[in-house]
């Protein structure tokens, strides 16, 4: 099963979670340049969706705030600032894990798209609040690059996973 298969709930392979949370990490924090970094995908928004979507009886809120919490320590932001985007991110695709396996991945698309766009809000909403930061239209980019990446990360995810590959 992938997340984009709707049946039984597989069990969690723990290992291969956190090998591919840490990938994501890696790429969250990769050097890019500055022309490409307003255009660079939410890596661990992605990681996240597609966990809790496969995973929803074990992973879900606390799994996305975990996460969240780890890119605000590496992006050194504020304190909960991603972890709240990322919780959000855990819950709706926990709450909505058996209705969103049955979209095309054109609505999944769409959905990771606006969920991105909801935790950019909340960043750009707390980097305002706490710096007086302004809130720029660039800013939002990154929502779409990260649902153009979604059909390539869960292919991805799901080609490697060694329970189907035995």
């Amino acid at each position: 099963m992938n997340a984009s298969n709707a049946g039984h709930e597989r069990k969690p392979g723990w290992v291969y979670i956190i090998i591919t949370m840490i990938l994501a990490v890696m790429l969250t924090v990769i050097p890019v340049a500055e022309s490409v970094k307003y255009y660079w995908p939410d890596w661990i928004t992605l990681v996240v969706f597609y966990w809790v979507l496969v995973l929803p009886a074990h992973l879900g809120v606390m799994f996305g705030w975990i996460n969240g919490l780890i890119e605000d320590i590496i992006s050194f932001s504020l304190l909960g600032q991603h972890a709240l985007g990322k919780a959000l991110t855990g819950t709706v695709a926990a709450m909505g894990a058996n209705k969103f396996r049955l979209f095309n991945f054109l609505q999944k698309m769409f959905l990771v798209f606006f969920l991105q766009s909801i935790s950019i809000a909340i960043s750009a909403w707390t980097n305002h609040l706490a710096f007086n930061a302004p809130v720029l239209l660039q800013m939002w980019k990154p929502a779409l690059t990260t649902a153009l990446m979604w059909p390539l990360v869960s292919f991805l995810i799901d080609q490697f996973d060694p329970r189907y590959n035995s």
